[in-house]
């Protein structure tokens, strides 16, 4: 399949007619200026018929003008809306390239959170548990930081942990309860991460 053809595939239900682009421009210009337009070119023509078929005479000047605001100036205005549009729709295709690079870094995260789930199974006693957990605090925030880049529902998606009932590993030893519920809220985090890559990477599968 060559791109030519894997385009006009993809494209199918593009409305190509010339009444669609009429439509579009009306919805993105305004009403004021699609009256403008409407006026100045009716303007524009009525002036030059009754001019030329002597019902009344008009200054060429001025059906001239009309014509060429109602058929230059009104493109030209067209083509404004139109490359406004296309450059925030360029705007979000090239963010891809900065979205990618920050799921990227999320399953860096996602990686990091998985060895201090492995360490926190095995803390020797309360000093090693401060230690640690203040590590998942540390993780908790610079994660937080990196995923409103991405999107700052995803961020607060993050921090609100809902109702949850993970089960923590066999031979999980545990100090107390602040332990066992960091290493929860560590376990749920991590599978926040991977919902937050599967909603992405399919969104631009």
């Amino acid at each position: 399949m060559t791109n030519h053809t894997y385009e006009d595939l993809r494209t199918t239900d593009v409305d190509r007619s010339a009444w669609r682009s009429l439509v579009v421009f009306a919805e993105i210009a305004g009403k004021w200026w699609v009256s403008f337009w409407i006026l100045t070119l009716l303007s524009g023509t009525v002036s030059f018929s009754l001019t030329v078929t002597n019902i009344r005479q008009f200054s060429p000047s001025i059906w001239i003008t009309l014509l060429i605001l109602g058929l230059v100036v009104v493109p030209i205005v067209s083509f404004h809306f139109l490359r406004v549009e296309r450059d925030k729709f360029k705007k979000l295709w090239d963010d891809k390239d900065h979205i990618i690079s920050i799921l990227r870094e999320l399953e860096d995260f996602r990686a990091k959170a998985a060895k201090l789930q492995i360490e926190g199974m095995r803390l020797l006693g309360e000093k090693e548990l401060d230690d640690w957990i203040q590590r998942v605090e540390d993780w908790n925030k610079s994660t937080h930081e990196k995923i409103y880049m991405l999107h700052p529902a995803e961020a607060g998606n993050f921090t609100t942990l809902g109702l949850f009932t993970p089960e923590l590993a066999a031979g999980t030893e545990l100090l107390n309860s602040k332990h066992k519920q960091a290493l929860l809220n560590l376990v749920r985090r991590i599978h926040i991460l991977g919902e937050i890559r599967d909603r992405w990477t399919t969104r631009r599968g």
